[in-house]
């Protein structure tokens, strides 16, 4: 019984997997019989920003993350991500310093800043579907249908900001 009160039970802070939120879809495209294609903007509201000082959002953008990118299923694939922000490319903490790499590695933990770490979040790819009706209707429906994957799954294995876990959800949540 002293044994336990002397060793306390520590808890693994969760990982945040990018593919486990839910990702930002475009609306489709309906095309009309006739005419040009109506190109209505769809604007959508933001929330509240996360950090509402100018300074203070370029202070949370520098902050350390640790994260682990997952290898793509493809034949050959990459074993690091190019990611650069404002020229400058990734910055890895190593040895107690960041030393600029221009790229992150695959399949490994990683320290990296925020700012990289939402780089990578926003590339996505939009693959392009056409859906039609059979030409023997007289009124054909036909859209073009917008289906936003991530390029890079990634785990966030540490993040010491308590805003962090919100910080995700609501980047993940905006459309490509």
């Amino acid at each position: 019984m002293n044994q336990a009160i002397n060793t306390p039970v520590r808890r693994a802070q969760k990982e945040t997997l990018s593919a486990d939120m839910p990702l930002g879809q475009k609306p489709d495209i309906v095309l009309p019989d006739v005419g040009p294609v109506n190109r209505e903007q769809v604007i959508t509201t933001l929330e509240e920003p996360l950090v509402d000082d100018y300074a203070a959002a370029l202070k949370f953008a520098e902050e350390p993350v640790t994260v682990m990118i997952h290898p793509k299923q493809e034949a050959n694939a990459p074993i690091v991500v190019d990611c650069w922000v404002n020229g400058r490319g990734a910055e890895v903490l190593m040895n107690g310093q960041w030393v600029v790499f221009n790229c992150l590695p695959v399949g490994k933990p990683v320290v990296t800043k925020r700012k990289y770490v939402e780089a990578l979040l926003r590339s996505k790819i939009d693959t392009i579907n056409t859906i039609h009706e059979d030409a023997t209707v007289e009124r054909p429906d036909n859209r073009v249908s917008r289906i936003t994957s991530s390029n890079a799954v990634m785990s966030i294995i540490g993040d010491n900001n308590p805003k962090g876990a919100e910080w995700i959800r609501r980047l993940m949540a905006q459309p490509g």
